[in-house]
C-alpha cells in the first residue's frame, strides 16, 4: 500500500514539473531561438533593402549559437541606399 502511494506521489510530482516546463518555456528562454531587437541593423544588397535580425539559440538557458537571419523587405527608397551591406 505504501509503495503505491510513494508512485503516485513520484508520478504525480513528475507530470506536474513537465507541466510547469511545458507552461513556463516560452516566457524563460530555456530552449529555443530568440530574437534580440536592440541589435538588428538594415543596408542595401544590390539595390534592395535587407534587415538583419539578430538570434541567440539556447539550451536551458546556456547559448549554444548566435547569428543573423535576413529578411529582404524589397525596393530601396528612390533615392538609393546610403549604407551597402558588405
Amino acid at each position: 500500500m505504501f509503495t503505491s502511494f510513494k508512485m503516485n506521489v513520484a508520478a504525480i510530482a513528475t507530470a506536474g514539473a513537465i507541466l510547469t516546463a511545458t507552461i513556463t518555456a516560452p516566457f524563460t528562454q530555456i530552449f529555443g531561438k530568440h530574437y534580440d531587437g536592440k541589435k538588428d541593423f538594415s543596408c542595401c544588397k544590390a539595390d534592395e533593402l535587407v534587415i538583419h535580425h539578430y538570434y541567440t539559440v539556447s539550451v536551458f538557458w546556456i547559448e549554444v549559437a548566435d547569428g543573423y537571419t535576413e529578411e529582404k523587405t524589397g525596393k530601396s527608397a528612390p533615392g538609393g541606399c546610403v549604407i551597402q551591406c558588405l
